[in-house]
């Protein structure tokens, strides 16, 4: 299925700010859920109806699941990245770390994509937009200043930090490979590899879950928990991602993922709408964050350092990969 867009930049802008949106509102809908699940199982139960729903959508999208074994191996090591890991590793972060520290953790996920960048694509950043990473992090660290620490002891704690890390580098290396993929073959199929992601990553975390989890601890019959469950979901996992990863066609993956930084904001919001003042610093922390990410939209875009190898490719010496 083919995306015209006559203005990509401003339509890339739209859908991440959709994105961050529904982000922002996942939180508080997988609180409503949460209480009638395990949480690996709860994760699974995120990925899974994805994937059916994704599947089953692809026919009347007229998209298609990846047909190129090395485009299918992409797509199954994002999928394992960014459904697997991220989903259980920020979620096990948040119950052995807290939700303020796991968030903080999952937040560095623009500094590994520049440093990913970096060393692999020989991608720079301008001082601009890396003055606004840091910016926008501060600012994240502000807007969840309150719910930092916890009571958890040593090893819960030190088990949960390692767990949102190793998912905001999941998301970031994810990212990065998505990134690859729609410069390398412009045309491939998004919808399609959306798909795939999560069926590969769904039936790993159906693994996890019934390996480390008792699956009839779950409340099948909580209506509650369906609730949360189609909305984080469908609406929160594959129509999210799949606008996340259209945006990456327009912009780089350092400005896609700083968007994530608004996602706090977005949650703070959320509760303020619900009745639930904030304090003084978290506003002033939606305020940086704000700003940081501006900041890094607005970033004037440095040429990439060209590899060595890339040289003799385009010289002649190494045949262009087909």
């Amino acid at each position: 299925m083919k995306v015209v867009a006559a203005r990509p930049a401003g339509n890339a802008t739209l859908l991440l700010a959709a994105t961050v949106v529904v982000w922002g509102c996942t939180g508080r809908v997988i609180a409503v859920g949460a209480p009638h699940s395990e949480p690996i199982t709860l994760t699974m139960m995120r990925a899974v109806p994805a994937a059916v729903l994704l599947l089953a959508a692809l026919p009347f999208l007229r998209c298609h699941l990846p047909r190129r074994s090395d485009l299918w191996f992409w797509t199954a090591v994002s999928g394992l990245l960014m459904v697997t890991l991220f989903l259980a590793g920020f979620t096990e972060g948040v119950v052995r770390a807290g939700p303020g520290n796991a968030i903080v953790l999952a937040s560095t996920t623009p500094f590994f994509v520049v440093i990913l960048g970096w060393f692999v694509a020989g991608e720079r950043i301008a001082w601009q937009g890396f003055a606004g990473l840091v910016i926008g992090f501060v600012g994240v660290v502000l807007v969840v200043s309150t719910q930092l620490g916890g009571d958890q002891d040593g090893r819960d704690l030190a088990i949960g930090m390692a767990c949102a890390l190793a998912a905001a580098i999941g998301w970031a290396v994810g990212t990065f490979v998505i990134k690859e993929l729609v410069v390398r073959h412009p045309d491939v199929d998004l919808i399609g590899v959306t798909a795939g992601q999560y069926v590969v990553g769904g039936v790993a975390l159906l693994v996890l879950a019934s390996t480390f989890e008792d699956l009839g601890a779950t409340e099948w019959s909580s209506g509650e928990l369906w609730v949360s469950v189609a909305f984080v979901s469908i609406v929160g996992c594959a129509l999210a991602t799949i606008a996340y990863f259209f945006a990456l066609r327009a912009m780089s993956a350092t400005t896609a993922t700083a968007w994530s930084f608004l996602s706090p904001v977005v949650a703070v919001l959320l509760e303020i709408v619900l009745g639930h003042a904030p304090r003084a610093i978290v506003l002033l922390g939606m305020v940086i964050t704000i700003a940081g990410v501006a900041i890094v939209n607005t970033a004037p875009q440095r040429p990439s350092v060209v590899s060595r190898s890339e040289r003799r490719r385009r010289r002649g010496s190494i045949p262009r990969p087909a």
